[in-house]
């Protein structure tokens, strides 16, 4: 059984403008082969890989530069429906990963889509954004209209996880536009502008800290976990606190994950011993673009 639980495509880009209609071929053909016989997940959650070949590999053909290659892949992974699988290059028009780009969290409901989640004391909440309420435009278009951007190709049958998938990715917002939220209040539609609220200072810091009542110690991480000088300042968070008689770790705060160096060293000031953590195969993609 493949062990990968999280593929990130490496994209390797150079100055180079223009490129052969072989070369995109042959960089789409690698692209999708590394998807499928890496991803752990094709299977388990029904995406047909190969109906995405049959869809995509034509279009190759049509590409004539890089920033057409970005957006052709970025629409392949769409097919994917997983924030977790992204590529490490962007354009102004792209889209922000989810859940890490993103500050709002929007589910479908009897038939409307609702703010289940709000990111706390970011742009969205700022603007006075709130969970509970009825989202029903973005950028002055109805929802319904907006789907199919983010919806797969493979297949016109679509679960509660690819709608979510959907939603999230268009409310998330692309790098080169400030989003127009509307919302539908007592009958009455309302515009939101999250973007024009700045992010709060606490998100540069690796970390917060300091006791509560009762003697209890708090230890709030800022989405900082896949940095390693999260390691040494959590050492002196937790020694600073090492008297208090209980102690909140808070993890809302971490989207974008981490890497396992800083979770082998948070999880170490906890045990006594040395124990099992995971057990890992590397892989590395030789995909690129010459």
């Amino acid at each position: 059984m493949k062990n990968i639980t999280l593929l990130t495509v490496l994209l390797i880009l150079n100055p180079i403008t223009v490129y052969s209609q072989t070369i995109f071929q042959k960089d789409f053909s690698e692209f999708w082969t590394t998807v499928k016989e890496n991803d752990a997940y094709l299977e388990i959650r029904g995406i047909d890989w190969d109906k995405v070949k049959e869809i995509y590999q034509p279009l190759a053909d049509t590409l004539r530069n890089r920033d057409e290659f970005i957006g052709f892949l970025e629409r392949i992974i769409i097919e994917l429906h997983n924030g977790h699988i992204s590529l490490n290059t962007n354009l102004n028009s792209s889209n922000n990963i989810i859940p890490s780009g993103s500050d709002i969290y929007i589910q479908r409901k009897n038939g409307g889509y609702f703010i289940t989640d709000i990111r706390q004391n970011y742009r969205s909440e700022r603007c006075g954004l709130k969970p509970g309420m009825q989202v029903i435009k973005y950028d002055g278009i109805d929802i319904d209209n907006l789907l199919s951007n983010f919806l797969p190709k493979y297949t016109s049958v679509y679960n509660d996880e690819m709608y979510e998938y959907a939603l999230n990715m268009i409310f998330a917002g692309t790098h080169d536009k400030k989003r127009v939220i509307s919302i539908l209040e007592k009958g009455i539609e309302k515009e939101y502008f999250p973007d024009e609220y700045t992010i709060p200072v606490h998100a540069s810091h690796l970390l917060d800290h300091g006791i509560l009542k009762n003697n209890v110690g708090f230890i709030k991480i800022n989405n900082s976990l896949y940095d390693n000088d999260l390691i040494s300042a959590f050492d002196a968070a937790i020694d600073s606190l090492w008297n208090t008689s209980k102690l909140i770790i808070d993890l809302t705060e971490t989207p974008s994950g981490g890497n396992s160096a800083v979770a082998r060293a948070i999880m170490g000031r906890f045990i006594k011993k040395e124990m099992p953590y995971q057990k890992h195969e590397t892989f590395e993609t030789k995909y690129k673009v010459k």
